[in-house]
């Protein structure tokens, strides 16, 4: 994915932080994961996220059918999100997350 398409998403993500709708944490991200109730999701995970934590996040996407999408570090993710050292975000607001989706598919 080129720079212009990681900043676009961390720009949407930074938007949802300031709305704030966004889901960090392991149990949080469980729980966004599995709710019925959102029809649009997606989760953002840093590259440099540890295996056993990626693996674990892309089986309950894959389980729950939600978008998987790996970019930059941790670092730079939680300055998106104006959070120190995180691993992985979901992002509550469903016209956000379709728009992060549309500028992963545009490839």
């Amino acid at each position: 994915m080129d720079e212009q398409k990681i900043n676009k998403i961390l720009t949407y993500m930074g938007f949802a932080a300031r709305a704030n709708k966004i889901a960090f944490g392991k149990d949080t991200l469980k729980e966004y994961l599995s709710d019925k109730r959102i029809s649009k999701k997606v989760l953002v995970v840093a590259k440099d996220a540890g295996e056993r934590v990626k693996k674990d996040l892309r089986i309950r996407c894959d389980i729950n059918k939600v978008p998987y999408i790996e970019i930059a570090d941790k670092k730079t993710l939680a300055k998106a999100v104006g959070k120190t050292n995180l691993s992985a975000v979901g992002i509550l607001d469903e016209n956000l997350a379709e728009a992060i989706i549309k500028v992963v598919q545009a490839e």
